[in-house]
């Protein structure tokens, strides 16, 4: 299989065995006809929550205010930090104006990026609302004045609305609002959870009173303790209204819905084809990653160049230093925040991205970037291809300094090679760095995306076949949906520390294996290598922030078990003694039981150990944590690996998503 979640290329595809000449039953197959359709609904619906909350990000890098104001309902409502509830959309607007000083865009020098990760969406069942809880990470200030991390996590509401869904309300808990200078382990939060302008009253006084960093809060996760909400039977009337269709009606109906699944199935293959180039990139595969590319591909850079052709593609990368896993070179490339569109025909795709990235040579120099992607995709013999990546810089700062101090319109990594075209670096506000262009419309205000064209068509003879295939497809789609929901529940119990919660993801059967620390077998092993880390609960002055995003998830065809790759940030420390940085990869495993998805392998390979204060620059070579006498494990590592400065690679559990290699 060439795309990563097993899925059929086509629906019909799914479906090998022919269905004799006989009579059918209708009934029965509208009935299943308006199930799957609800189905897929459910999916597509996630989707646009996703895209919106997203956005509101993106919103917010480039200070467009309004735009974010605009993906609230009327009645919506923000809360941010212990500043207040502000009621209604023109409240909303008010607000965030207020955090922009009152103008459209970022002023001169000005960051405010807000990576919106690790997403838990949960649909009510009559798919009307849902609830999202959602990771930001902020860096933000201004050149030559100041700089600092922000992190916490949301508790959203959003609320569709004649077919197109709204922000009904964003409440985000601050964990931290620190300098960059020395960072957590050296500061306490600079505002204690408050960030509107004196003189701007709320609507409501906070709905929640907490103390934000160095004080404990754990925030009140939708998903903690609940059952995971079951798809509903479709509705009587749904189902009444397809049963009274005539049959060939009815067989393009099933078209209809065989085409917008595979449209699910295509973004997905998107996401994860982006997402395997980042891990290519992390390891100086070039040649592996190149070969995501199409033969008339084009890699560019604002404001440095474009490369055009496959080969021209490798040999930019390939400018970057030698093949392969080498010492002393850290280079995580991050890709996150997917916007992806699958056009109507299903033979191309658009989408946006988040560049994040830890680079560093050691001895020589450590540094951070950011910056947006928009790409674009094509479908080649069924293969999905990268046609277009583009990346828009904002910033790169060295470490020690950080963006308060320096900006860098290139990498220290920038390569010599000269490109094929020059690229002039656009700007659309007085902000600092290079505004992406937006391939899509407005969430809310935009037209509504256009049906997947239905170009499979059938006689109702070949319905039950048909829906079949369609019903396998669907199912690995949402089976890959879930596991993602999973590991992310997982990362936000590791950082909060609440390990029964945490150690319930497990099979009876499952193993945990983090940092070299061996092998615990079964879920009272799980629960006790987590005593490793502290005990349960999170108490004043202990960060243990562990991020999880980028995952890259391969489910078997039979739906019982699957795979996971996923990139693992965490921010540690304690209050006035240390910070730390570790960076990782995980490759789990799970499996389905009595329908629902467990851990049965969870292993994490750790990249660095960084200390705040010291960076990847002249960071010395150290051994992960390893065994516990105290606290022994089952069996011994499964294998040893070396920490940057030295260069480890995680095996893959997939193969090239192109080559096949």
């Amino acid at each position: 299989m060439k795309t990563l979640v097993m899925l059929c290329a086509t629906a019909l595809a799914c479906a090998a065995t022919p269905v004799a000449r006989a009579a059918i039953d209708s009934r029965a197959l509208a009935t299943q006809v308006a199930q799957l359709e609800l189905r897929k609904t459910r999916l597509e619906d996630q989707n646009a929550i996703a895209r919106l909350q997203r956005s509101y990000g993106y919103y917010l890098d480039q200070g467009k205010w309004d735009d974010a104001a605009d993906l609230f309902s009327d009645s919506g409502s923000i809360e941010l930090g212990q500043d207040g509830v502000f009621q209604g959309k023109g409240r909303v607007r008010q607000y965030l104006r207020a955090l922009g000083r009152g103008k459209q865009g970022l002023a001169a020098g000005q960051l405010n990026e807000h990576l919106q990760l690790m997403p838990v969406i949960t649909l009510a069942a009559d798919g009307r609302s849902a609830r999202g809880t959602w990771r930001d990470v902020m860096l933000v200030g201004e050149l030559g004045k100041n700089a600092y991390w922000g992190e916490g996590p949301f508790e959203n509401e959003y609320v569709k609305e004649n077919g197109i869904w709204k922000i009904r309300r964003v409440h985000w808990f601050q964990t931290l609002f620190v300098p960059y200078e020395g960072g957590w382990a050296k500061h306490s939060d600079v505002n204690d959870g408050h960030f509107a302008p004196a003189g701007l009253a709320p609507d409501a006084p906070p709905t929640v009173k907490y103390r934000s960093w160095p004080y404990a809060f754990t925030p009140p996760f939708h998903f903690r303790g609940a059952p995971a909400i079951a798809t509903p039977a479709a509705s009587a009337a749904a189902v009444t209204s397809l049963q009274a269709l005539p049959e060939a009606r009815l067989a393009q109906r099933a078209a209809q819905l065989a085409a917008d699944v595979q449209r699910l199935a295509d973004q997905r293959a998107v996401e994860d084809l982006q997402r395997i180039y980042g891990f290519y990139i992390d390891k100086s595969q070039w040649s592996q990653a190149a070969a995501l590319f199409s033969d008339d591909a084009s890699l560019s850079i604002e404001g440095l160049g474009q490369w055009q052709g496959k080969a021209r593609v490798q040999a930019y990368l390939a400018s970057l230093g030698p093949e392969g896993v080498l010492e002393n070179r850290l280079h995580d490339t991050m890709q996150l925040q997917p916007v992806v569109h699958v056009a109507v025909d299903g033979r191309s795709a658009r989408g946006r991205w988040r560049h994040f990235s830890q680079l560093a040579k050691a001895g020589e120099f450590a540094e951070w970037g950011t910056g947006t992607y928009e790409n674009e995709y094509i479908k080649d013999n069924g293969i999905w291809k990268i046609r277009r990546l583009h990346l828009y810089p904002t910033m790169f700062t060295p470490y020690e300094q950080g963006w308060g101090k320096v900006w860098e319109a290139r990498s220290r990594y920038a390569p010599a090679i000269a490109p094929d075209k020059s690229l002039q670096v656009l700007r659309e506000f007085a902000g600092p760095g290079v505004v992406a262009p937006f391939h899509y419309e407005h969430p809310v205000r935009g037209t509504k995306p256009s049906p997947a064209k239905a170009t499979a068509r059938v006689d109702a003879q070949a319905l039950p076949a048909q829906l079949a295939g369609i019903e396998q497809q669907l199912a690995r789609i949402e089976d890959a949906d879930q596991i993602e929901n999973l590991q992310m529940r997982y990362g936000y119990y590791l950082a909060t520390l609440l390990w029964d919660d945490l150690a319930a993801l497990f099979d009876d059967n499952g193993t945990i294996e983090i940092a070299m620390r061996g092998v615990y077998a079964g879920r009272a092993a799980v629960r006790r290598n987590l005593n490793l880390y502290g005990q349960a609960g999170l108490d004043d002055g202990v960060l243990h922030n562990h991020m999880q995003y980028q995952p890259v998830i391969t489910v078997a065809a039979d739906g019982r078990s699957a795979k996971l790759r996923s990139r693992a940030l965490s921010m540690m420390g304690n209050a006035g003694k240390n910070g730390q940085w570790m960076g990782g990869t995980y490759e789990n495993e799970f499996i389905k039981v009595d329908g629902v998805w467990k851990f049965r392998k969870d292993q994490q390979v750790n990249t660095y150990f960084a200390p705040y204060d010291v960076g990847w620059k002249e960071l010395k070579l150290r051994p992960p944590p390893g065994i516990t006498d105290s606290n022994p494990p089952d069996r011994p590592p499964s294998f040893a690996f070396d920490m940057y400065p030295k260069g480890f690679l995680t095996p893959y559990h997939y193969v090239n998503p192109v080559t096949g290699k």
